[in-house]
């Protein structure tokens, strides 16, 4: 989950640093106020490209973290969250983005549904079920011996 989220924010440093921002803004200052706007031209669509990759993936991303934190301390909340996280991405994935999707969408969907089965396996499930009431689980009458 840690590798997943900083790799999100790794494309994200990745997409704001091909920008050359001397070009691509024009920044003024007036009485008490910074304007600034984007020049149309080459440089607009990966101004936007940026924009939009930060909006959608940042949130999940940051989740991402906190999860696989999680994993270390608070197993349940951790596991929630993973599952949030993932079910974002897929969301975001699958319709934010206008067709057609960049290249780097698909690899993010089929990670995203292999994490999110993972996640739902009986093994990781078990693991993250509490111990404290194991009878919970069966039904609800108690035979004595």
């Amino acid at each position: 989950m840690i590798l997943q989220g900083v790799s999100l924010m790794g494309i994200g440093v990745y997409f704001f640093g091909r920008i050359n921002w001397g070009r691509a803004l024009i920044v003024t200052n007036g009485q008490d106020q910074i304007n600034v706007q984007t020049i149309d031209g080459p440089w607009a669509k990966p101004v936007e490209q940026a924009v939009l990759f930060a909006i959608y993936f940042l949130p999940p991303a940051v989740l991402l973290l906190l999860a696989g934190l999680s994993f270390l301390v608070l197993r349940r909340r951790g596991w929630l969250l993973a599952t949030t996280a993932q079910s974002l991405i897929l969301l975001v994935c699958l319709f934010a983005y206008p067709d057609p999707r960049p290249g780097f969408a698909y690899p993010f969907i089929a990670y995203c549904i292999l994490m999110v089965l993972y996640l739902n396996s009986r093994g990781v499930r078990g693991a993250f079920h509490s111990k404290k009431n194991p009878a919970s689980s069966r039904s609800g009458a108690v035979h004595e011996v």
